[in-house]
């Protein structure tokens, strides 16, 4: 019965030691991207926050980017009308995702790019806890040259502890379906 207690704790150190791996490495310290000196599309994945959104018309805009792609999932109206309004010198392509999921903005700008004929691309996460599944997911449905950074506004604290769960939770989705 000790034996069997002891391989318990053990069994427990190890799997909390390997998510403490995975949280740093894919959550936490994700490899971040600077936006590459000529690429054919800036892209803001949905669920980002509203000054977010306004940031990549921004560096679009600034960086000379010829194409910005918003997901909106929000359905909300004002922001639609904001996120996807004309911007000069910058085509603007505005989506819903179907499904409504990191998977579904991947699945839809893989046609956006075959439709486009963009070779490159610059992708910003919701935050800094979502840049690996965003580039696992735009990877698996894009074979383009691919940068991935997050946004540029912070978050809190408990908005990172709350991501810990959250994002665990979409990787485990995300390793159950392996193709795009």
């Amino acid at each position: 019965m000790v034996l069997l207690r002891h391989l318990g704790v053990l069994l427990l150190v190890f799997c909390l030691c390997l998510w403490g791996w995975f949280a740093l490495t894919k959550i936490y310290l994700p490899r971040l991207d600077p936006i590459p000196a000529d690429v054919d599309v800036l892209m803001q994945v949905g669920g980002a926050a509203p000054a977010d959104v306004t940031r990549a018309r921004e560096l679009a805009h600034d960086n000379g980017i010829a194409d910005l792609v918003i997901s909106d999932p929000t359905g909300v109206q004002r922001f639609h009308d904001s996120w996807c309004a004309p911007l000069d010198g910058v085509r603007v392509h505005c989506f819903a995702p179907d499904p409504s999921t990191t998977r579904g903005e991947a699945q839809e700008f893989a046609r956006l790019a075959a439709e486009h004929h963009w070779d490159s691309a610059m992708v910003l996460a919701t935050g800094r806890e979502h840049v690996e599944r965003v580039r696992l997911y735009f990877s698996r449905c894009w074979d383009g040259e691919l940068s991935v950074n997050r946004p540029a506004s912070s978050r809190s604290l408990l908005t990172h502890v709350k991501q810990a769960g959250y994002q665990t939770a979409g990787w485990a989705r995300a390793m159950t379906t392996l193709n795009c």
